[in-house]
């Protein structure tokens, strides 16, 4: 398993596997029908959309897991300037992680490598958006050292990571 920056050549494979972590999100805990959605709609869905895409390959914080070469997860996050007080902080936007794969660690590499180039581009904390009822991501967070009082949103403080 290999944790390597987001690049063009992942474009349709990490697409592909957002759209289906998407689409168990709106079917599971939601309980809607992925049907609701139109194909305009679905395109613009996700960090890995036509729109976005590009912005989170540049942002030096995006990454992609991989077993041999498939895709088997991915983190889309950037740098922004400021949030809730705290200068130069790192947004996790999505993660997500192939059915086949999960429970194995790909999650917490991915958060791990995010944390350690995070901390290198000189950001304080990572902030992240946790559904209340995503439990699998709260503690997936919290093994990595997030803290997550409320249980929607996350921090890890990046002077405490190696």
């Amino acid at each position: 398993m290999k944790i390597v920056p987001l690049s063009d050549e992942d474009r349709v494979s990490v697409r592909m596997l957002e759209l289906a972590c998407i689409r168990e999100y709106v079917e599971g805990p939601m309980k809607r029908s992925w049907d609701e959605f139109d194909q305009e709609t679905r395109q613009k869905l996700g960090a890995s959309a036509s729109g976005s895409f590009a912005h989170y390959r540049d942002s030096q914080l995006s990454f992609v897991a991989k077993e041999g070469d498939r895709v088997v997860g991915f983190v889309f996050a950037q740098m922004v300037p400021w949030i809730d007080g705290i200068e130069k902080a790192v947004w996790l936007e999505n993660i997500g992680v192939d059915p086949e794969f999960r429970r194995m660690g790909v999650g917490y590499m991915l958060l791990k490598r995010l944390a350690q180039e995070g901390k290198k581009l000189g950001a304080q904390v990572i902030h992240s958006s946790i559904s209340p009822d995503n439990v699998s991501s709260l503690l997936l967070h919290k093994k990595l050292g997030f803290v997550a009082e409320d249980r929607k949103t996350a921090y890890l403080d990046l002077s405490k990571v190696i």
